[in-house]
């Protein structure tokens, strides 16, 4: 452990000349402390500053897709970036305050009083993890100064002298002097050089620099060193300078090369026997972020050769791993044996590689890469020019005998380079380098048999205006037509030119001007896009390509996921477009980061852990089955949360800090509907059965996911659901045109084929004693749900026509089942209805009550109207509170003409017809705000009372809990909110046997909560039962245990 050196140092004395630097998840006060307790003296932090400015650790700063602006020079994503100095300034007062309160009661005066005074440190007893209380910490809490009472453990207390002006760069900077003040134009230098001399070379071309500028030295100065260089030789190294190194140097030789030249070769006492080619020469990080210049090195790179060149020429003899890595410019030769993942990330430069034995294919990274052979008469000539210039500088034998054999070994280099990418307001296809060439090859054939051709005067047979007429028409049009379905002028072929449309599926949300027009110039008198040739081309018909790196810049989020309103107001069916969105389905997954940690999948994300960016990578890439496998290994009913859940997964989707989330819900109900209808969604009967028998109590989405589960590891399982269909809250709380009810009948059945017995029209505790239930199974879970609805106790509320949400939905859901229910009463056709809520029960009850013909419907909602974005109190990943339109309220929009919806409005009475039915509501406005507590208040506005007309009352205004005689029962501990009390965490009610699952135990809640309840109830329950279990826990992010 790195806390071992400061007991070693200071046995021996010497951190009396160094400091002992504590880094990596150093986040608060705590960590500090700890850190100096233990003897470390400065303090390294990157994450949780970054995490202050906006960070996100997605974990893609190598892409340039930062979608925060932080790790990016993308001008688009630069734009989103928000974070400010005074963010970092003020992390870092509150780190310095909690560090100066713990202090205090530590009874130390300052941090550096602090340091190494491991007394006051104790390993945490019971700590949770029992691996970590095995652990011996006494070597590293052991009190050095009561061992060494003489030796001061402070950090650098006697001042060092570095001796500086004795460096090798100050000797040249005085030979050098009459070139430097441009009395002469050339000089060379010798000297010998040590490992010592670090990062020789910048001071000079410092002075350079900030003499001459970026251009330089005006005249030349070759430096001619013997000897091991250090680290950073030549690093930052200026025009104009030639460094020439006879024997070998360290790590981060040509670090930030801006221009000048430095040639590097073995000594010449060197052994005959001794070859270059097979030895390392320089150390790691050679070239590291160099912008111009040329190095020539004879002998091999170690690692990361190259990494982030954005202008350097150099020649190698060979590299190491990770070899021009993020490379953005720049020529390189390499004429020798390559490491494994070479070019990962490279952006731009081309690389030329020498693979006679044709090995390199496998250590290249090629996701931003292609190899192609060197065949352009341009590339030849470059690669001959920087080879010849190596062998003339470095004597290397390997470029000797390659130009002795020249042109022969041409056939066995390998060409490296980026994939080329050709951006369009419109579009962005990425076009390989083979089938450019390919492009450009047919059009120079046009271009030239159109030369060759007789002249044909204007107006006469045979006249074409442009080689373009050569080429298939439509080109752009036409893909656009196949990838957006939407209609698009047909070419002018006299602009050759593609205007943006507004509403093309592909266009890219980043544009610079809506009327921008990229074209690519072929020669002097052609001006055509690159995309409309690769359309029109009909030698090679290829599918489009999406950009799955940059998808969530270039892609917008799907819009239109519901039919048009006034079309799906006339029916019962399902309100989503699922034709609309399946057709850009990949797309929309493109859209998707991958994120390094993803928030949607934690727990303000999706609560079963969906592991989305998995599956979304998989519907991007076509692998449906693999998509379905990994999506149930979370969800037991895709097909309910697909189309029920407000989808807080989006809420915290990493993309939705600056730009619409991913559509992660219609992704998720696509995989699932392409299952079934693929057939690939079968029962699966356990292989064995345990011999212990379950029953489980409701049928909602809790109890369903428990049964699936439960049965899945060998339970016999009985659901008693006391309604005459199977489902819960989701058969008759949820309306067929958002939930269709053959969904429900289709996962019903595949459970029963699985061996889950279902009984229903059994209300337990009254048709069936709970003792006797108890008694007869080895395990019971209450799955009951919360239907207690909470009421509007006002004057007027025994008046008819008043009635629960529940009800009105219920009785209609029942009446479309085909059961005999008295349904009329609660009808609102012809009615003026009015809705006192504002959640999804009340949207629900909007939607209903539009088709069956209601004449008017108003919505109260008591809250404030939400803002259009996230209020400062309710930051990301949070769910947004903001202000949404769902289907019912565009419904009513394009029925009436408006918004159902009145804000900040509490119902004071209902009022009488004369005849004891309801005619309509007084209400007034009220008004929220923070009391000194910080809690919300209510205030009624005066003079604001209002009369609204209604011939019936809906009340959605939630549940208090659930029905209180099953639970008194069986006697049952309940929460303050009368919910069924259970450990922490825990399922297990307070009686043997007896567990509780879903909105029962939590509260009121979502149905993507509710499977998960179910689920982990199961697993608890078959530890209960077996010892053991094989049913998975929570999935997703989970949180780290607090200290």
């Amino acid at each position: 452990m790195r806390y071992l050196k400061h007991h070693l140092r200071a046995r021996a004395g010497s951190k009396l000349l160094s400091s002992l630097q504590h880094s990596g998840a150093v986040v608060s006060g705590l960590d500090i402390v700890i850190g100096a307790l233990l003897g470390a003296d400065e303090f390294g932090m990157s994450t949780a500053p970054l995490i202050a400015l906006g960070c996100t650790m997605m974990r893609k700063c190598h892409l340039n897709t930062c979608p925060v602006g932080i790790a990016t020079q993308d001008p688009v994503l630069r734009a989103k970036f928000e974070g400010k100095p005074e963010h970092v300034i003020n992390y870092m007062f509150m780190l310095a305050e909690d560090v100066r309160v713990i202090l205090s009661k530590l009874g130390l005066r300052s941090l550096s009083e602090a340091v190494g005074r491991t007394d006051l440190l104790y390993a945490r007893p019971n700590f949770k993890s029992k691996k970590a209380c095995l652990l011996e910490f006494e070597p590293i809490l052991r009190y050095v100064s009561l061992q060494y009472p003489d030796v001061d453990i402070r950090a650098s207390v006697i001042r060092q002298n570095f001796d500086l002006l004795k460096r090798l760069d100050y000797r040249v900077l005085k030979d050098a002097d009459s070139l430097l003040s441009a009395k002469v134009d050339s000089m060379h230098l010798e000297y010998e050089i040590t490992n010592t001399d670090r990062a020789f070379g910048a001071t000079l071309s410092y002075h350079i620099s900030k003499q001459y500028g970026e251009a330089g030295l005006p005249g030349t100065l070759h430096i001619k060193l013997r000897g091991s260089a250090g680290q950073s030789f030549c690093a930052f190294l200026a025009p104009g300078v030639t460094i020439e190194l006879e024997g070998e140097s360290n790590d981060y030789v040509g670090k930030g090369l801006s221009g000048g030249t430095i040639i590097i070769y073995p000594s010449k006492d060197c052994h005959p026997s001794f070859k270059s080619q097979e030895n390392i020469i320089v150390g790691n990080a050679v070239l590291y972020g160099a912008t111009s210049g040329k190095a020539f090195i004879r002998g091999i790179t170690a690692e990361r050769f190259c990494v982030r060149n954005s202008g350097a020429n150099s020649v190698v003899e060979g590299v190491g791993d990770h070899g021009c890595e993020y490379m953005t410019g720049g020529f390189v030769v390499i004429l020798g044996t390559v490491g494994r993942n070479f070019a990962a990330g490279m952006s731009g430069g081309i690389v030329y590689v020498y693979d006679k034995k044709k090995m390199f294919r496998s250590v290249c990274n090629l996701g931003s890469v292609d190899l192609d052979p060197v065949e352009s008469g341009e590339d030849k000539e470059r690669l001959l020019d920087l080879i010849q210039e190596f062998f003339d500088l470095t004597g290397s034998v390997v470029a000797e005998k390659l130009l002795k054999k020249w042109p022969s070994p041409i056939k066995h280099f390998v060409k490296v380079n980026m994939r080329i990418v050709l951006r369009k307001v419109t579009l962005t296809l990425q076009v390989f380098p083979k089938e450019y060439k390919r492009v450009m090859e047919e059009l120079a054939s046009i271009q030239m048999k159109k030369e060759e051709s007789p002249e044909v005067i204007e107006g006469e047979p045979g006249y074409k205006e442009d080689i373009l007429q050569e080429l298939p028409v439509s080109t752009m049009q036409e893909f656009l037509r196949q990838t957006s379905g939407q209609v698009v002028p047909s070419p002018d072929t006299s602009s050759l030119r593609v205007e943006r449309e507004e509403s093309t599926e592909l266009s890219s949300p980043s544009s610079e001007d809506e009327n921008s027009n990229y074209k690519i110039p072929l020669r002097s008198e052609i001006t055509v896009d690159i995309e409309n040739i690769l359309a029109a081309l009909p030698a090679r018909k290829k599918e489009v390509l999406l950009d799955k790196t940059r998808g969530f810049i270039k892609y917008p989020r799907q819009k239109v996921i519901y039919r048009p309103a006034k079309e799906r107001i006339e029916d019962w069916n399902e309100l989503y477009d699922f034709k609309e969105i399946r057709g850009s389905l990949r797309m929309q997954a493109a859209r998707c980061m991958d994120c390094g940690v993803p928030f949607c999948q934690g727990n303000t994300g999706c609560p079963l852990g969906n592991i989305i960016p998995k599956w979304n990578d998989l519907v991007f890439k076509n692998d449906w089955k693999e998509a379905l496998i990994q999506l149930l290994q979370t969800n037991n009913f895709p097909e309910f949360t697909g189309r029920v859940c407000p989808a807080p997964c989006e809420g915290a989707c990493c993309l939705a800090i600056s730009e619409p989330a991913v559509t992660i819900k219609n992704i998720e109900c696509s995989i699932i509907e392409y299952a079934f209808d693929k057939g690939w969604v079968k029962p699966e009967v356990p292989a064995f059965r345990t011999g212990k028998r379950i029953a489980i109590v409701g049928s909602g989405p809790a109890g369903l996911a428990a049964a699936a589960q439960l049965n899945k590891v060998g339970h016999t399982v009985v659901v008693y659901e006391r309604s005459n269909r199977i489902g819960g809250l989701l058969e008759y709380g949820i309306p067929s045109m958002k939930l269709a009810k053959r969904i429900i009948d289709r996962r019903v059945q595949l459970m029963e084929a699985e061996g889950v017995r279902f009984v229903t029209d059994i209300e337990v505790g009254k048709d069936i004693p709970s003792n006797l239930l108890v008694m007869e199974n080895d395990a019971v879970l209450l799955s009951i749900g919360t239907t207690k609805p909470r009421d509007l106790k006002i004057p007027g509320r025994e008046l008819r026509g008043i009635h629960f949400a529940m009800e009105f939905l219920k009785s209609w859901q029942m009446h479309q089942r085909g059961y005999e229910v008295e349904w009329k009463p609660l009808h609102a056709k012809g009615k003026r209805v009015l809705i006192i809520g504002g959640g999804d029960t009340a949207t629900d009850c909007l939607g209903t009550a539009l088709r069956q013909g209601a004449k008017e419907v108003v919505t109260f909602e008591i809250l404030g109207q939400p803002s259009q974005r996230r209020a400062k109190d309710n930051p990301w990943p949070q769910w947004p509170a903001i202000y949404r339109v769902d289907y019912g309220h565009e419904e009513s929009k394009a029925l009436f003409g408006s918004d159902p919806r009145i804000y900040s409005i509490s119902s004071t009475k209902f009022l009488d017809d004369g005849s004891g039915h309801v005619c309509g509501v007084t209400a007034v406005q009220v008004q929220w705000s923070r009391d000194e507590s910080g809690r919300m208040t209510l205030k009624t506005l005066p003079e604001t009372e209002k009369t609204f007309e209604a011939d019936m009352v809906l009340l959605a205004m939630g549940f208090v809990g659930p029905e209180p005689q099953l639970i008194e029962q069986l006697k049952l501990e309940k929460d303050p909110r009368d919910n069924i009390k259970t450990p922490n965490g825990r399922y297990c009610a307070n009686s043997s046997k007896l567990f509780a699952a879903g909105d029962c135990r939590r509260g009121q809640s979502l149905v993507v909560w509710a499977i998960h309840e179910g689920r982990q109830a199961a697993r608890e329950i078959d530890v209960f039962l077996m010892g053991k279990t094989s049913l998975a826990g929570p999935g997703g992010m989970v949180a780290a245990p607090l200290r």
